[in-house]
């Protein structure tokens, strides 16, 4: 900035020298001290020499006006050589105000602050496979109004055939319950689930590391301290993303200080977590295979000798032949679910925990010809 200011001063200097110099101005008889007797009319009053016109150049460009120096009529180049240095001083001042201004408004730095990790990681969250990268902001003054997105770039082809080259697809974040808004006043860590909406959804460990494509995270807020808006942008490769790896905790509370500590040092570890390598498609297709059979089993109706003998005592009153029942012997087999949890009685079935009746395998020779009811509630038996 100094050095446009003097450049610009001496260039103007020059120029006011080389009219004085072909004007004739600096010559013995034409200087100011003999200009009354020889009636010499200069270009500019008071011109000496160089410094004289490095000092015009300076008060001219500045409008300082000291009164000792100044412009006659007798040149027309000095008038339209005067024009021209206040017209670009007057530049040069603009662009130097815009320039300071914008400096201490947006700081250089404030990108810098903002860090995200060098990978990011997928892993079980709540039973779904999640893809996850985390970032935060070393500054004291933390960012307002915080929010993130991301794009995958990748290649796709039509069903027609045709091949598009860097077909953008945006990713649904998360952070927390915050969605795409965070509440950005220490490290988070951003959610992207692959569920049946994901363009990972079909996607195994395997496939994935071999697919070509690069997500692309934006990050957006405001400067506390001045309003001004920030960005910050990074991307990850499909090599950069590892499966089966969750980012450890960094923030502890501190007793002593009551308060919430982060520490940087943890920012980019990470731990090995189970973590299935199939596709998010077919690990949710096991699950519904697993729910099916554990609900099936689990609503099998499950008889005593008691209930077998109201069961059998039913079923004559009602004109049913009495080999219905042996028919149906196969229902009265032990139930491997219910053998395995004899002990405990009960077993656990996603969050609910239901009780399980202890089977008695029934055979025919145990059965009495007893018209006496049985001391168990009548079938169908109601699960509390």
């Amino acid at each position: 900035m100094a050095i446009g200011f003097l450049g610009c001063w001496l260039t103007f200097a020059l120029l006011w020298w080389l009219i004085a110099f072909v004007h004739t101005d600096l010559q013995d008889d034409h200087l100011p001290d003999r200009q009354g007797e020889t009636g010499w009319t200069p270009c500019v009053l008071s011109i000496y020499g160089f410094p004289s016109c490095f000092l015009y150049s300076l008060e001219t460009q500045h409008t300082t006006g000291y009164g000792l120096r100044a412009i006659t009529e007798e040149c027309p180049e000095a008038i339209f050589l005067m024009c021209a240095q206040c017209l670009i001083g007057t530049i040069i001042d603009s662009f130097t105000v815009g320039a300071v201004i914008a400096k201490l408004t947006r700081p250089t730095m404030s990108n810098n602050t903002i860090m995200f990790t060098r990978n990011a990681v997928i892993c079980l969250m709540d039973g779904v496979l999640c893809l996850m990268f985390r970032l935060g902001d070393l500054r004291k003054r933390k960012l307002i109004g915080v929010s993130i997105s991301a794009i995958l770039i990748r290649t796709k082809r039509t069903r027609e055939g045709e091949r598009l080259d860097n077909y953008e697809t945006p990713l649904e974040l998360q952070c927390d319950d915050m969605g795409s808004d965070i509440f950005f006043l220490w490290p988070m860590t951003v959610v992207h689930k692959i569920d049946a909406d994901s363009p990972f959804y079909n996607l195994s460990a395997s496939q994935m590391l071999n697919e070509n494509f690069e997500i692309v995270v934006t990050l957006e807020g405001s400067i506390e301290s001045t309003g001004q808006g920030t960005n910050a942008k990074t991307s990850y490769l499909s090599c950069e993303i590892l499966w089966g790896q969750k980012f450890v905790n960094l923030v502890s509370f501190n007793e002593k200080h009551q308060s919430y500590e982060a520490d940087f040092k943890l920012f980019d570890k990470m731990e090995w977590v189970e973590t299935p390598f199939c596709s998010a498609a077919e690990y949710e297709a096991q699950g519904n295979e697993e729910n099916n059979t554990k609900t099936t089993e689990g609503n099998s109706i499950t008889y005593t000798d008691s209930t077998k003998k109201e069961k059998e005592d039913t079923l004559q009153c009602n004109g049913v032949a009495e080999d219905t029942v042996a028919k149906h012997g196969n229902e009265f087999e032990e139930h491997e679910l219910s053998k395995a949890h004899q002990e405990s009685g009960d077993w656990e079935y996603g969050k609910q925990r239901i009780p399980v009746y202890q089977d008695v395998i029934y055979e025919e020779d145990e059965c009495e010809d007893s018209d006496e009811r049985a001391d168990t509630p009548p079938f169908p038996v109601t699960w509390v």
